[in-house]
Parts: structure tokens; C-alpha cells; sequence
């Protein structure tokens, strides 16, 4: 992967959702789990962490192939994870989250989504004030190739009509790095989930949401 250059001028930030600004990880992850529990597996944390911002199919494949399930499964068992993760999530936000996004907004930066998730989750499980927040939402089931390709990333540069010298990328995951530095842009990732060590491919990493305000203040001066 690439390194890429941080703007000197910021003018949009697309984030990935689930560990980013929300704290939903734990909550995907028992859906994981209690889905592959049918299929007779135990599955582990880092088992799901690992390939978190990959599309729900292809995580699901993965699975199937690990632990020797029949592949045509996958998509029932994508269905059983999101049908336990709307029956059992504790949905909140990071803290600080809300008033960053406001922050932007009041700075006439373009924001917008780009996660893995479909947007039925996302429309069923967060609030609508927060969405229409953003300028654009790329969601898992709107894109033929997820993480680590970097379509999703590509399509909401082309949303937010930004370059990529003018845009950066807000990650928690090994495959969502890979996505944005596929795309050439500049990526930021944030501990929430996984250690340092696993983040390595980003251009810069942070240990919280709260501490993103002081990475932008040089380019908002």
C-alpha cells in the first residue's frame, strides 16, 4: 500500500460506520457468532475483527470455508446475523461523535459514510437526524465489490465531487485501510477495535474518536 500525503486543505471526510462512529463491533460480532453457532462453530473475536468492513456475503464465505460449511449457505447465514443483531444491538455513538460531525458541518466540510453495512440496518438502527447529516452514504448492499476494493471509497470521492489531495478516510480495520490506500487516499485509523500492530497500513493512527479534532486543526486554521 502506498503512502499518500495528508491535504493541506481538507475539504471532505468519508467515514467507515461500525467502529468508527459507532459503537455497534460488539454487537456484529455476538450476531457472528450466535449465527455460526447454528452451523455448529464457535467463533472467536478475532475471527470477525480481522475481516470487519468486508461485505456481509463475502465474510460469510470466509466462514464457510474455514470452518467446512457448504458455500451456498452464506447467504443464510447473512440473514440469521442480521436478524440477531436487529433482535439483540445496543446502539451508541462514540463520545464526541455528535459534536465532530456538527463541528464539520459548521466548517462547510463535505462528510459522508462508507461501511459495509445495508442500508436496512443502518436505516432501522440509527438515528434519521444523524443520517441526513451526511452528504452521501455508501452502504455494503449498494456496491458490487466491498473492502478491501476500493469502489465504495472511489464512489463517495465522486459524491462529495472531491479530489483525492482534498479528502480523507476515517478506518478501523486492516481491509478498510486497504480500501482507501487503495484508492489513493489518505487514511486515519482509530484503535476502537484492534491494536496498533494491525493498523500499520495507515498513514496515521489515533487512539480514540476524540482525539481526530487536533489531527484537523493545521488544515482549518
Amino acid at each position: 500500500m502506498r503512502n499518500c500525503l495528508k491535504p493541506k486543505k481538507i475539504k471532505g471526510i468519508l467515514f467507515d460506520f461500525d467502529g468508527v462512529l459507532a459503537k455497534t463491533m460488539e454487537d456484529n460480532f455476538n450476531a457472528w457468532k450466535l449465527a455460526m453457532k447454528e452451523y455448529g462453530v464457535d467463533l472467536k473475536e478475532n475471527d470477525y475483527y480481522i475481516l470487519e468492513g468486508m461485505p456481509l456475503k463475502e465474510t460469510a464465505k470466509k466462514y464457510c470455508k474455514k470452518f467446512g460449511i457448504n458455500e451456498s449457505l452464506a447467504a443464510e447465514i447473512v440473514k440469521k446475523k442480521e436478524e440477531h443483531y436487529l433482535k439483540k444491538h445496543n446502539f451508541e455513538f462514540y463520545q464526541g461523535v455528535d459534536e465532530f460531525i456538527d463541528l464539520l458541518k459548521s466548517k462547510g466540510i463535505r462528510i459522508g459514510l462508507v461501511t459495509s453495512a445495508w442500508s436496512g440496518r443502518l436505516q432501522n438502527t440509527v438515528p434519521h437526524v444523524f443520517l441526513k447529516k451526511f452528504d452521501t452514504i455508501i452502504p455494503g448492499d449498494k456496491i458490487r465489490r466491498g473492502k478491501p476494493f476500493p469502489d465504495q471509497y472511489l464512489k463517495g470521492l465522486s459524491e462529495l465531487k472531491l479530489k483525492e489531495s482534498e479528502c480523507v478516510v476515517i478506518e478501523n480495520s486492516p481491509l478498510g485501510i486497504q480500501a482507501a490506500k487503495n484508492a489513493g487516499l489518505y487514511c486515519i485509523a482509530i484503535c476502537s477495535t484492534l491494536d496498533k500492530s494491525y493498523l500499520k497500513g495507515a498513514d496515521e493512527i489515533i487512539n480514540k474518536f476524540n482525539d481526530l479534532k487536533n489531527t484537523f486543526l493545521l488544515s482549518w486554521r
